[in-house]
């Protein structure tokens, strides 16, 4: 399915400065197109039309200065763990984004022309590369690998629902999904997608839009996510939020950029059985095309973790190039095993 998002600001992923470079994000993704296979025409049409409308219900017309606080609780084989990501934005002007989770905390102060960064000199925990596609909310739209099958109506939580059951064919792999819309509002309140489960709750009102304040993320039936969300706008005198922190370090945005490519990706052997399985790793490349980290992004399996890491730390670019200049950046790119 294609995971596509608003082409508002606000909605793309953040870009994460460390203290010697800014960062950005790449994600590898493979497309196949099944257009040739048979479905009911009205039935994806409609189908389409509840998408569109679930955008447009989350999507303000015109956005204030704004800022956003997200707090969430991160579940996984170490226990619990507490972060937070926050947001402001002088429309035309700038953002501020701070990050902090355990020992790691990054401030990043983004102006037209230069980026000031401070704080933990590591790559970016894969749990903020969930928050980011997570929030604010996931708009979702339909391509060639999407067959739909129908369009039922039940409840979700209290709300009145209309929820779309769909297959996404990938190769040999055909993944059973379902999109369920609030039969009101048009917002979109939960997606199974495979074995990963989203469901958005607490809506509330902001721009003129509808935004989920609760996130619930699980994988495979198992709570990885819980995000609390909350927005605000701010008076036009609080561009004074943009000053750069005390010992930051100052870079200069890029004018043109390219991002890095692999020129030496090993990839896991195949198995003589079993399912295929994509496990998503978020790594730093530096300005020599080598990884420095590598961090699980998100993962099915996780007895195969460790032999996803010890790939990725292997893999070689051609480094990511800033005003013709070789610049570091993380990247999140999909490892995958074959019959295991």
């Amino acid at each position: 399915m294609a995971l596509k998002r608003s082409g508002l600001n606000w909605l793309k992923l953040p870009e994460v400065a460390h203290m010697k470079s800014a960062l950005a994000s790449l994600l590898v993704v493979l497309a196949v197109s099944n257009f040739g296979l048979s479905q009911d025409v009205k039935v994806r049409q409609e189908a389409v039309r509840l998408l569109e409308k679930a955008s447009v219900a989350s999507s303000p017309a015109k956005l204030p200065n704004l800022e956003r606080v997200d707090t969430f609780r991160a579940f996984g084989d170490a226990g619990v763990k507490e972060g937070s990501f926050s947001r402001t934005v002088i429309q035309g002007v700038g953002r501020r984004e701070e990050y902090v989770l355990g020992d790691y905390h990054l401030l990043n102060v983004w102006t037209q022309k230069q980026v000031a960064a401070t704080g933990t000199p590591h790559v970016t925990p894969g749990e903020f590369v969930n928050l980011w596609r997570l929030t604010p909310i996931q708009p979702v739209r339909f391509d060639g690998e999407d067959v739909i099958h129908s369009i039922d109506e039940r409840a979700v939580g209290s709300r009145k629902a209309r929820c779309i059951e769909f297959d996404t064919i990938k190769g040999q792999q055909t993944q059973n999904n379902e999109i369920c819309v609030d039969a009101s509002t048009g917002v979109l309140l939960e997606l199974r997608l495979g074995a990963e489960l989203i469901e958005n709750s607490d809506f509330f009102e902001f721009a003129g839009a509808l935004m989920p304040g609760e996130i619930h993320y699980s994988v495979g039936g198992l709570r990885k996510m819980e995000i609390s969300q909350s927005m605000k706008a701010l008076a036009d005198g609080e561009a004074n939020v943009l000053s750069a922190p005390p010992g930051a370090q100052i870079q200069q945005r890029c004018t043109t950029f390219r991002r890095p490519f692999g020129t030496s990706m090993p990839q896991p052997k195949a198995g003589n059985g079993g399912n295929d399985v994509d496990i998503i790793v978020h790594a730093t490349v530096l300005p020599n095309g080598r990884v420095y980290e590598a961090v699980i992004q998100n993962s099915e399996r996780p007895d195969l973790n460790d032999e996803a890491l010890a790939l990725v730390k292997q893999w070689t670019f051609t480094p990511a190039m800033c005003d013709g200049n070789p610049r570091q950046i993380e990247v999140s790119v999909g490892i995958h095993f074959q019959g295991r």
